[in-house]
């Protein structure tokens, strides 16, 4: 944002909006994309990280055998 820009509309969108001037409520527009998108940026690359480590985690992962051999159960003879 411009530093001469009101302080409401350095605020926020709604401040913004609220100036009758078009460059300024376009400059805010702009800035507002920006940020959006370089949050969803970073926060699309913390989900792939943790996909990432979740796979590494779990593909090492093998389940333990048991101490000792399960006894079987005798059979019922009729």
């Amino acid at each position: 944002m411009p530093a001469d820009a009101p302080a409401a509309a350095r605020q926020s969108m709604a401040g913004a909006s609220m100036t009758a001037d078009p460059a300024l409520l376009h400059t805010a527009r702009e800035a507002f994309t920006a940020s959006v998108s370089t949050t969803f940026t970073l926060s699309a690359a913390g989900v792939l990280a943790a996909a990432v480590l979740a796979t590494l985690v779990m593909r090492d992962a093998k389940p333990e055998q048991p101490a000792e051999p399960l006894a079987r159960e005798p059979e019922l003879v009729a």
